[in-house]
């Protein structure tokens, strides 16, 4: 079943880096092009697109059809955010479920990412992160890095500040080395992934470019230096347990694994407040 085919919702846009007029769309018109158009070339016969559920799934939430992919109903054009939340929870359901006939996980992924609940680009092969402004594996921009490791460098200063001034009392000062071990490993992480540190911020290996491969296995050391960080007679826990937090959220992050930023507007760890 299909719907109406209607005027597209992005025709005329100017602003490339906007999501799409009128959509519940959260993407960059441009990396919602470069996705799509990377999805649907694993279609080589038109009449499979037709019949998929995530390929229609792309014209709906851009209002090209008014059929929604995962329960065929007749929606606005183009959906709101409520409708494509609907059709994901519909989806979720029968996933949960086990239906093995009439799933839709695929139209499930691709809504997801369209209104930014999930970061991760729903295609798979080499390089998908240049779709999205980022590089090799990694799903962020280089200028989206840079702000965040601004971010983190001004609250590394803070931190610094506090523990040098001697009337700050003792839970500012419990929180201020918490994130100074944080935001060193934030730090690290992002300058080796901007290539302004040769050696990884847990390992110190030196690779000639850094790859999906070589994050997730720095990651795994930094759960390992977690760990390590909680025996109980171990010099600079906190210190230590910081730094491998910070690595590790920095990496999912990078991955988009999580949607989360590694560090708050204020440069803190992103479930701290100061007190």
């Amino acid at each position: 079943m299909t719907g109406p085919t209607v005027n597209r919702m992005d025709a005329g846009q100017v602003d490339d880096m906007a999501p799409p007029q009128g959509t519940a769309i959260v993407r960059p018109l441009r990396h919602v092009r470069a996705v799509r158009e990377r999805y649907l070339q694993q279609f080589t016969d038109p009449a499979a697109a037709a019949s998929s559920r995530s390929a229609r799934a792309w014209a709906w939430a851009l209002g090209d059809t008014s059929t929604s992919p995962v329960t065929d109903r007749v929606t606005a054009v183009p959906p709101s955010r409520p409708e494509i939340e609907a059709e994901i929870a519909v989806a979720d359901e029968r996933r949960l479920r086990g239906d093995q006939e009439n799933r839709a996980d695929a139209a499930a992924t691709v809504l997801r990412w369209l209104i930014g609940g999930d970061d991760h680009v729903p295609v798979q092969g080499k390089s998908v992160g240049q779709l999205v402004d980022g590089f090799g594996d990694v799903v962020r921009s280089r200028e989206q890095i840079a702000d965040v490791l601004a971010l983190a460098d001004k609250g590394h200063r803070q931190a610094v500040a506090v523990q040098r001034n001697p009337s700050a009392g003792p839970a500012d000062r419990q929180f201020a080395q918490r994130n100074l071990g944080y935001l060193r490993g934030v730090t690290a992480t992002l300058r080796w992934v901007l290539a302004q540190r040769a050696e990884a911020p847990i390992t110190s290996r030196r690779h000639s470019e850094v790859m999906a491969k070589e994050l997730k296995a720095e990651r795994l050391h930094a759960d390992d230096l977690i760990a390590q960080a909680k025996q109980p007679r171990l010099a600079d826990r906190l210190l230590q347990y910081g730094y491998g937090e910070g690595v590790e959220s920095t990496i999912t992050w990078l991955l988009g694994d999580c949607i989360t930023l590694p560090v708050n507007s204020a440069g803190h760890h992103p479930c701290d407040q100061p007190s």
